[in-house]
């Protein structure tokens, strides 16, 4: 696997201010701004934005926060020079909704020397609506989507956007195992599971929102599932990654009991 970079970037509001629409797209044109213009148009794209977290939890739409709040926010490279050059242009000084921020922290790391995990049981939190592109039985002016995070979605979106990246060089053989071997053993909301969220472009986003366990029954393909996972959490998962939309964390757990296979 390629080296994958990730820059974080924490702050604290010199202003209060009033968001009126999903702050992921906020964070995607500051990138934009920095890096490139061309970086709006690329495909696929060479970059993924979280959207902005406050207390903790992410700004998806119409929130109020008040001055000295401190917010953070993710992006995630598959280009050092890019994500070099973004780091850079940080230390003259970040905007954000027309205000200063004030940097308290700024983290520059390669996530791909990480080691991978090693258990068949993990978390995957989607933080931002999460919404997968479906091929339609018959034709339909608008696209369809799939709001479920079952691991076939989960883990097809993550090698397709690997592959697009050069990332990885995992493809059927591995999805058809990740179909028979990886189970969605439990999910759950925050409220409402499905949200819909204005974006700062024009239109709206619906997607999942929420939390799903995971538990893959048979190891060898093990590593591969957690350098899918990997890419999942630096890229996104789903359609509108690069805006934030299908921002995922997933957390490794322990997971007693049936024999593995495959």
């Amino acid at each position: 696997m390629r080296a994958v970079w990730r820059v974080r970037v924490l702050g604290r509001l010199a202003g209060g201010v009033v968001l009126t629409g999903f702050s992921g797209t906020l964070v995607e044109s500051l990138v934009v701004s920095r890096v490139g213009g061309w970086l709006h148009d690329a495909k696929p794209k060479p970059f993924a934005v979280s959207p902005l977290f406050a207390g903790g939890r992410p700004v998806l739409d119409g929130a109020a926060l008040g001055p000295g709040t401190e917010v953070e926010f993710r992006v995630g490279f598959a280009d050092e020079l890019l994500a070099l050059r973004f780091v850079d242009s940080l230390t003259g000084g970040v905007t954000l909704f027309g205000k200063p921020l004030e940097l308290a922290e700024l983290e520059f790391r390669d996530v791909s020397s990480e080691p991978l995990p090693s258990t068949p049981c993990f978390k995957v939190e989607f933080l931002s609506p999460t919404r997968f592109a479906v091929k339609p039985l018959y034709k339909r002016r608008r696209a369809l989507f799939d709001f479920t995070p079952r691991p076939l979605n989960l883990f097809k979106s993550a090698v397709r956007q690997g592959r697009a990246l050069g990332l990885l060089r995992l493809g059927g053989p591995f999805l058809r195992w990740v179909y028979t071997y990886v189970a969605l053993t439990d999910f759950g909301c925050w409220g409402r599971c499905v949200r819909t969220v204005k974006l700062l472009g024009g239109g709206v986003a619906r997607g999942f929102v929420g939390w799903a366990l995971y538990r893959a029954f048979g190891r060898r393909r093990l590593a591969d599932v957690w350098r899918a996972l990997r890419v999942a959490e630096v890229f996104n998962v789903g359609t509108g990654r690069g805006m934030g939309l299908g921002a995922v964390r997933v957390t490794p757990l322990e997971c007693p009991g049936a024999t593995d296979r495959g």
